[in-house]
């Protein structure tokens, strides 16, 4: 096995052992502190200790998603730091080893475990994410789906378009119920054809029952209905899914989502935001890299300033995490375009990085 290939191994694992081991720790102050908030808010023998471990786990995944980039940050900080105060960092550049010898595989390590925090774990953080909202709900006597200023729905079916008002909203488990419903159908042409009142709609399966029914034709009405059926497409998931954060959508559901949204006359703008700064998470990870290795990288000097260089390396990390909240939060509300809102602070950062590199090696 060549030199080359043997340092690469060498560093990846030693980068895989600070992860997990940051991973770990991280993860348990998270809970704990989780969990010592939730038991400010409860009564602990009403509500009852297991339950609020329960919230504090369900929530745990989401949170270490947030806290992925900085996993990545230390655990590179302390390869790096390593590698200088043993000396072996100048020993593999006495070797002739180039900086992007020990850059390039933790380069590849960290988009691996971007990719793999993208498909794989959220999923799983989105569904406990999700649980971990409907047992909150539960835990303040909230409905999972409530709304005081009413529901917009529109469908294209059949030729016809359907818009659907409510003046109220309620779940109560797998049942939605549709308070003051009218329905509005046009044609193709958006040309107005009825209107439909109900005192009550509760969705089935694959229709509205419609209770206490009055249809309108050019003002007047001309039936009447105890009970109607009204065929749909609409589902408890797709409606709820619009109420619902889109931290709560696994990223593998959230083309599909966009898609309905958009087609049903629904803004999808913050799942698109959400569906841009998930795909761009790997790269944001190989900043990190990126961030530790100008600040930790310097085999000319092996002692002295190491403390100033690993809090150099933190506020970077902090400042740019800062900025892509800052720019998700303009993007959100439409001040900058979505693609630029996810993607220019870690391209930014990752462009200022590798020329202090290049310039490093260089010199």
């Amino acid at each position: 096995m060549s030199a080359p290939k043997i340092i690469s191994q060498y560093i990846i694992r030693q980068f895989l052992m600070s992860f997990f081991a940051v991973l770990l720790t991280l993860g348990s102050i998270i809970l704990l502190f989780d969990i010592i908030e939730l038991m400010k808010k409860e009564s602990i023998p009403s509500f009852g200790f297991g339950n609020v471990l329960t919230l504090g786990l369900l929530k745990l995944p989401n949170m270490l998603l947030t806290v992925l980039p900085f996993i990545v940050l230390i655990a590179a900080i302390i390869v790096f730091w390593r590698l200088t105060k043993s000396s072996e960092l100048v020993i593999i550049r006495a070797a002739g080893q180039s900086v992007w010898q020990f850059v390039t595989p933790l380069l590849i390590t960290s988009f691996i475990i971007g990719v793999l925090s993208v498909a794989l774990f959220n999923p799983f953080s989105a569904a406990m994410y999700s649980k971990f909202q409907r047992m909150d709900d539960d835990r303040r006597g909230r409905p999972h789906i409530s709304s005081s200023q009413g529901l917009w729905l529109r469908e294209h079916r059949d030729g016809e378009m359907y818009v659907v008002h409510a003046g109220a909203i309620r779940q109560e488990k797998l049942e939605l119920s549709l308070r003051d419903v009218s329905i509005l159908v046009f044609s193709d042409q958006n040309a107005f054809l009825k209107r439909i009142d109900a005192r009550l709609a509760v969705l089935d399966d694959g229709h509205f029952e419609l209770k206490d029914v009055r249809i309108f034709e050019n003002g007047k009405i001309i039936e009447n209905y105890p009970l109607l059926k009204i065929p749909t497409e609409l589902t408890l998931g797709k409606i709820q899914e619009n109420f619902a954060s889109p931290e709560t959508i696994s990223f593998w559901d959230l083309p599909a989502i966009i898609q309905f949204f958009e087609n049903s006359g629904f803004s999808a703008h913050p799942h698109r935001l959400h569906l841009q700064s998930l795909l761009v998470s790997p790269f944001l990870l190989m900043t990190m890299i990126l961030i530790a290795a100008v600040f930790s990288v310097d085999p000319n000097q092996r002692k002295g300033g190491g403390a100033l260089k690993i809090s150099g390396a933190i506020v970077s990390g902090f400042l740019l995490y800062f900025m892509t909240r800052i720019t998700y939060a303009l993007g959100f509300s439409t001040a900058l375009p979505v693609v630029f809102a996810t993607w220019s602070p870690p391209l930014i950062f990752a462009f200022i990085s590798i020329t202090l590199l290049l310039h490093r090696e260089d010199g």
